[in-house]
């Protein structure tokens, strides 16, 4: 078996300060995991001398792999699209460039969004994916990534229109409205070929239980939620509690709230993870952290839609891990997590005026490591440089111009750097960056499918963008966002 050692890195070592402290190190790789970790000179020594390469490590810091615990693989194709509305606007277009994706779009989709995330330094994510009948292409195309991934299809079976009370006129709904017909029987067989799918595999991509958004689910979905999680043992993710519109269908529908319901009906467990919950209350936070459950802060995607800010204190005092994403690439922007940790780190300042309760970068270091590996139901062995942890580790330069620092903390990191300083990245123990080159796939034929896909797009979905956006008007006034 090759043993690599990582050697004279400032490696983020698992212990105290809480988030871990950085110190000059060796680390050996044997295989997918990581086998020790030296700090002393005669310790670091012994690991050089029993290794069979040995990976400079000198002027870098060396990190676990960033996690982006929620995306939507799909739309790195979308990049310059619509993203000045709110969501429950800006959800007809994605829908409707979601129903033009082909097997072969799909797969140039993920390609160019695994390019973008490795050389980010993002080794692992989840792709909440509405798109379950090009499944077979998206955990292919996930393969040949060379990254982590928890591929969450979509399950749900009521639309927006329908929860909110408005009518879409025909020629909108026709494009853009609506909801798959559920299936519970042909949604499981489906399902189960995923999960055999994955788990036949290089065991790096696992097919998680997606649901769309809980009040997007009828109580038969919930009860197909129930099923599919206990018979497959997989983890599970959905959006709640994005928009304060959610929250007032939540309240409307739910006697004692959304939350509440799910927690009756025993969909609340450790395996959950939830994106946004932006406008849960202080007491289904609790509730859900009592549950064990995971929320993901998606802070530029909510910026951008004009979502809202989650209450980062509020969602820490009650105990809830909190993980961090980057959503969709015409929401949220750039897949850099290094820019998401830094509004985690930042937004909360500007609201409490304790200063003493702003987080640092450590924590949000660990929200884009350690509290990711839970999403990705890898709690426990990913996240963390640690004797037994797999071996998905980031070399990121600390002499640049731009991250040269007073002090090569976890505050220097988090505010300092960015995928420009990103040298190196493994996942695994293989490398699927080094020396600017990726070396999982090839990158440049990638992003030359990918042109070829979006203009392919913007071919299939010209008509049907001039319909949406002469309905926007008409749509917006019923939902009260503005005036007709």
């Amino acid at each position: 078996m090759t043993e690599l050692v990582i050697d004279g890195a400032f490696a983020l070592l698992d212990e105290p300060p809480p988030g871990g402290r950085f110190a000059e190190a060796s680390v050996l790789v044997q295989g997918r995991r990581i086998a020790a970790v030296a700090t002393r000179v005669d310790d670091r020594a012994a690991l050089r001398a029993r290794a069979t390469r040995i990976e400079d490590g000198r002027g870098h810091w060396l990190i676990p792999g960033l996690i982006d615990a929620h995306a939507h693989g799909y739309a790195t194709l979308l990049r310059g699209t619509e993203n000045a509305m709110p969501l429950e606007l800006w959800a007809l277009f994605t829908v409707l460039y979601g129903r033009a994706f082909t097997a072969a779009t799909l797969r140039a989709a993920v390609l160019l969004g695994a390019a973008e995330r490795i050389r980010a330094g993002i080794t692992g994510w989840i792709d909440h994916s509405p798109m379950q009948h090009l499944a077979d292409a998206a955990i292919a195309a996930h393969e040949a990534s060379g990254l982590r991934v928890g591929y969450a299809p979509f399950l749900h079976d009521t639309g927006d229109e329908t929860l909110l009370g408005v009518h879409l006129p025909p020629d909108v709904a026709g494009i853009a409205g609506g909801a798959p017909v559920l299936d519970p029987d042909a949604y499981a067989a489906r399902f189960a070929e995923m999960v055999a799918r994955a788990a036949g595999g290089s065991g790096r991509v696992r097919v998680l239980l997606g649901p769309n958004a809980p009040q997007r689910c009828s109580a038969r979905a919930w009860a197909l939620w129930r099923e599919l999680r206990d018979r497959h043992g997989v983890a599970v993710h959905t959006h709640l509690m994005e928009t304060r519109a959610q929250a007032e269908i939540g309240a409307r529908l739910y006697p004692g709230g959304l939350v509440a319901a799910m927690a009756q009906e025993g969909l609340l467990d450790g395996n959950l993870s939830v994106a946004h919950g932006i406008w849960l209350s202080r007491a289904e936070r609790e509730v859900l952290a009592a549950h064990g459950v995971t929320l993901v802060h998606n802070p530029a995607s909510n910026l951008m839609l004009g979502s809202g800010i989650l209450p980062l204190a509020e969602s820490r005092d009650a105990g809830l891990p909190v993980a961090l994403g980057t959503d969709s690439s015409n929401t949220g922007g750039r897949h850099d997590h290094f820019a998401t940790m830094r509004l985690a780190m930042m937004l909360p300042r500007v609201a409490d005026a304790d200063h003493r309760t702003w987080p640092h970068g450590a924590e949000a270091l660990a929200m884009a490591t350690r509290n990711g590996a839970g999403v990705l139901d890898r709690a426990g062995e990913l996240g963390r440089i640690a004797p037994g942890q797999l071996a998905d580790l980031v070399l990121v330069r600390r002499g640049a111009a731009a991250t040269l620092a007073f002090d090569a903390s976890a505050d220097a990191l988090v505010q300092h750097a960015g995928p420009e300083h990103v040298t190196a990245a493994m996942v695994d123990g293989a490398w699927v960056l080094r020396d600017g080159r990726i070396l999982a796939f090839d990158e440049a034929a990638a992003l030359a499918d990918a042109a070829e896909a979006m203009a392919a797009l913007r071919t299939r979905t010209l008509a049907g963008r001039s319909t949406l956006a002469a309905a926007v008007p008409r749509h917006a006034a019923s939902l009260g966002f503005r005036p007709a």
